[in-house]
């Protein structure tokens, strides 16, 4: 869909935008564009690369009134990118319970006072709901065993909170311990990547980071490759 269908309108128009909103003369303006897809179109590193400058990708009916306070937190009320996201999917338990949403936004940052220039940075970010029970440890279904002969799949681990736990706005401090169905490899104390951020707010179990993972990052979940 990204390579194929989205036409040359949308191209240039974008790019015109884009020259734009490099100038303090006018905007920044506010561009972009919803994507309905399966997991892989967040997953592929080829398709987050597109989707880094047009958009994010969700799935589920259960997201339509999430997206619809999205649209209308950014549009109607003229809050920030991120802050539209928390305030919609971030506050919607259920539609983030379904799928991660990833989104992908530039802000514009006045560089050149002399010739009224901006630098456009993008940042890429996943919005994920944690969840131990349903096996997305920190919003993670992506986790494997870290049994170098193993690594099965998050679907065929058990995650359970490890030790004290923690609530409130220290409730990611929880450390975790988690058993493989398949190997049956063990292990505890387990805490939270430094890379994952919690919400801000009382956004109970909703975390964020920086899309798509490291190598390291990766490796730091069991995925080797």
């Amino acid at each position: 869909v990204l390579h194929n269908y989205l036409g040359d309108n949308l191209r240039v128009a974008a790019q015109h935008i884009g020259k734009i909103n490099t100038t303090t003369h006018a905007g920044p303006f506010i561009r972009g564009i919803v994507i309905s897809s399966c997991g892989s179109s967040g997953r592929m590193t080829e398709s987050v690369d597109r989707l880094k400058r047009l958009g994010y990708p969700t799935v589920d009916f259960l997201v339509v009134p999430a997206l619809s306070r999205f649209v209308e937190n950014v549009f109607v009320y003229d809050m920030g990118i991120w802050a539209a996201l928390e305030a919609s999917f971030g506050q919607d338990k259920r539609a983030l319970n379904s799928t991660p949403v990833m989104l992908s936004y530039a802000e514009y940052r006045e560089v050149d006072d002399k010739h009224n220039t901006r630098e456009r940075v993008v940042n890429t970010r996943l919005l994920a709901y944690s969840n131990f029970k349903d096996a997305r440890p920190w919003g993670l279904d992506i986790y494997q065993c870290s049994n170098h002969s193993c690594r099965t799949r998050a679907h065929n681990m058990v995650f359970h909170a490890d030790g004290k736990q923690f609530y409130g706005r220290k409730w990611l401090q929880t450390s975790m311990k988690t058993m493989c169905l398949k190997c049956g490899e063990k292990r505890k104390g387990i805490p939270a990547p430094t890379w994952i951020h919690q919400c801000d707010g009382e956004n109970l179990g909703r975390v964020w980071y920086n899309w798509p993972l490291s190598i390291s990052q990766r490796m730091e979940i069991g995925i080797t490759h």
